[in-house]
């Protein structure tokens, strides 16, 4: 099992994410950790006891008690039934619980009772809910004020409480699986920043690792490294209009094929009609606009599928096919076009096919020159990213490659 980076000390947990349970409010941890209620210390003679026949806590109040009165002695705080007797056990006064030790003196702090740990305010009566002592917060039974340990879930928040019943915050071991807990002591989920790091972490609360490769956050890619951000992306449609100017955008990618140190196959594409960059350029433009496809994007998909028109994979320079169409791997040397500017047209209709989900034949700018429109399902890769199928929520898209669409898209805001 793959460990976090940052561990608390270890800690003795349950089997399993089950436990303790107990109803109680949910919300904020402002609401969750209500400050405990302030109160006053009896007064002598001036509480009445509830005579309930059971304490709450398997002890029987015995009938005296129906009515005594708190007395002061030696700094300490007793109970004296009408006939002048102590109290001793827990006695319950005007809705609040107090325990009297075997002298009669009402105990103050942690007390061990039936099994159970209960906590007596300075006041002596007993608290419920959370309370903090100390450095650490504790829950109380908001029935029976028994301490809790273990898993516990108050409205949709886990919590865990040691041994000792304090609140664990930070990384958890348990039944195989680390858990996060966080400064409110609340179990995460989702994909949550730790300690600088992104992480995922299941429904359950489970730590599925840190974050790597593109995530998707609403219209937003971000790359991440052991759960370190270190791109982004916003979702980039492909049908755009231009960024520039026609020549413009022309010279910057002639430019940019120049940079690449690549040599332009004039040998090859001069017969079918683009003798030089700025003339294959132009075909790229134009033939993009005329369908409303981002020239940019054509740009970088056939300097992708082409390696920068060097066309060392399956798919031979004569061929004129800049994207691959038909080129299922395996030797597979996909369609044949009879000139640069058919194969480009080729593509931009595959592209619009997959971007626009209201595209027929007789919606295209020019007559049908795409072997494979009929077979794309129109509209399931309206976004440049969702052109590779991955990372397409329809698992539908031009390649199979992981991060294909990212590729483009970090080709287009590198060149334009």
């Amino acid at each position: 099992m793959t460990v976090p980076r940052y561990l608390r000390p270890a800690l003795v947990v349950p089997a399993v994410l089950a436990g303790l349970v107990v109803p109680g409010s949910s919300g904020a941890w402002a609401q969750e950790v209500p400050a405990v209620p302030a109160v006053v210390r009896p007064a002598a003679g001036s509480d009445q006891v509830a005579a309930t026949g059971q304490d709450g806590h398997g002890q029987a109040d015995p009938a005296s008690l129906s009515r005594g009165t708190w007395v002061a002695s030696g700094g300490r705080w007793y109970y004296r039934t009408p006939d002048g007797a102590s109290a001793t056990g827990w006695v319950q006064d005007s809705g609040s619980w107090y325990y009297l030790d075997s002298t009669g003196a009402m105990v103050t702090g942690w007390l061990p009772s039936g099994g159970s740990w209960y906590y007596l305010g300075a006041s002596g009566a007993m608290v419920r809910g959370w309370i903090q002592v100390g450095s650490s917060w504790y829950y109380l039974d908001s029935v029976t004020g028994a301490m809790a340990t273990g898993w516990l879930q108050i409205g949709s928040q886990w919590y865990f409480l040691d041994s000792t019943g304090a609140m664990v915050t930070g990384w958890l071991p348990s039944n195989g699986s680390w858990y996060w807990l966080g400064a409110s002591g609340a179990m995460v989920t989702g994909t949550v920043q730790v300690q600088g790091q992104w992480s995922g972490f299941t429904s359950s609360g489970a730590w599925t690792g840190y974050l790597n490769g593109w995530v998707l956050d609403g219209w937003t890619y971000t790359r991440y490294v052991d759960g370190v951000a270190t791109a982004s992306q916003t979702l980039r449609p492909v049908m755009a209009a231009p960024t520039a100017s026609r020549d413009v955008l022309i010279a910057t990618m002639t430019s940019a094929y120049a940079a690449s140190g690549c040599s332009y196959p004039a040998w090859a594409l001069t017969a079918g009609g683009a003798g030089t960059p700025q003339e294959f350029f132009a075909m790229v433009y134009d033939e993009a606009v005329a369908e409303g496809v981002s020239p940019e994007l054509l740009f970088a998909q056939v300097m992708k599928e082409t390696g920068w028109l060097q066309f060392t994979g399956d798919v031979a320079v004569e061929q004129f096919n800049f994207g691959g169409i038909g080129a299922t791997g395996g030797g597979a040397a996909g369609n044949w076009f009879p000139d640069v500017r058919t194969g480009l047209r080729a593509q931009v209709q595959h592209l619009r096919a997959y971007a626009d989900p209201q595209v027929t034949p007789g919606a295209l700018a020019h007559a049908v020159v795409d072997p494979r429109f009929a077979y794309v399902r129109k509209g399931s890769a309206s976004y440049v990213q969702y052109l590779g199928i991955q990372e397409n929520p329809a698992r539908a898209g031009w390649a199979a490659a992981r991060y294909y669409g990212m590729d483009l898209v970090d080709m287009i805001n590198q060149y334009f």
